[in-house]
């Protein structure tokens, strides 16, 4: 029984009318926070879904960065050591076509090309080639010389020219530019400088800020150290063929 001086005179007065006092109780519903619990939950479970997959894919491919390096390297050194061959390069011809009684053909298709001693040996796979072959030399801009061969009416022999510092000079030229182009060029995958700029335009792009974090510098800046070791090889070899086409 509730003692009378603690009682509010709303309450007093609803006694004295004899209408009954109800007491309300709040409280929180366990379902509907349990609910909205869960429904946060699944949307932060999405997002972090999606962050997982983002994290999965690297900044930067390394594996992938250094093949294409490795190719450009690759490629440099074959045509560096055509270079350095120079007109001794027994494929020199096959880049020509012949013109013969069945019209255009490739070279390769008429005659293979081999070195002995200081001459060119062409041999020809159809004696009746052997003037078109020897026209196609003379017209080849390359100041050369085909002769047949009196012992031997499939062969043709063609003397290499002199090797002196202005045919070396020019040798290193070319090799300069074959460098340059291995180095610098813009074609996509062509060159060390082009594979390096595509690969930094997509990691920019997977930045999720513009200014990059520790961890996303540190990656960045492995792949500069990538860069610049098949870089130094691709100078290396610049460098050798260089000193070999000069002895």
């Amino acid at each position: 029984i509730l003692s009378r001086s603690i009682l509010r005179p709303g309450v007093l007065a609803a006694r004295s009318l004899q209408i009954p006092v109800t007491s309300r109780t709040f409280h929180s519903t366990p379902i509907a926070f349990a609910k909205g619990k869960k429904g946060k939950g699944k949307k932060h479970e999405v997002e972090d879904a999606a962050e997982e997959v983002i994290d999965d894919t690297p900044l930067i491919d390394m594996e992938d960065a250094a093949t294409k390096f490795k190719s450009v390297v690759e490629k440099f050194t074959k045509q560096a050591n055509e270079v350095k061959m120079g007109k001794a390069n027994p494929r020199i011809f096959d880049k020509f076509t012949v013109n013969t009684h069945d019209g255009e053909v490739p070279f390769t298709s008429v005659a293979q090309t081999t070195v002995k001693g200081r001459n060119f040996i062409i041999t020809l796979f159809d004696p009746a080639n052997s003037k078109h072959v020897i026209n196609t030399v003379l017209g080849s801009n390359l100041n050369l010389n085909a002769q047949v061969d009196p012992t031997n009416k499939f062969t043709l022999k063609v003397p290499l020219p002199p090797i002196n510092t202005e045919t070396k000079k020019e040798s290193v030229k070319q090799l300069k530019e074959t460098f340059e182009k291995f180095k610098h060029s813009p074609l996509k995958n062509q060159s060390l400088s082009a594979i390096r700029a595509d690969v930094k335009h997509k990691f920019q792009n997977k930045l999720k800020k513009k200014k990059p974090t520790d961890a996303e510098q540190k990656v960045l800046n492995d792949f500069e150290k990538l860069h610049k070791q098949y870089t130094d090889k691709l100078s290396d070899i610049f460098k050798a063929a260089e000193t070999a086409i000069m002895k």
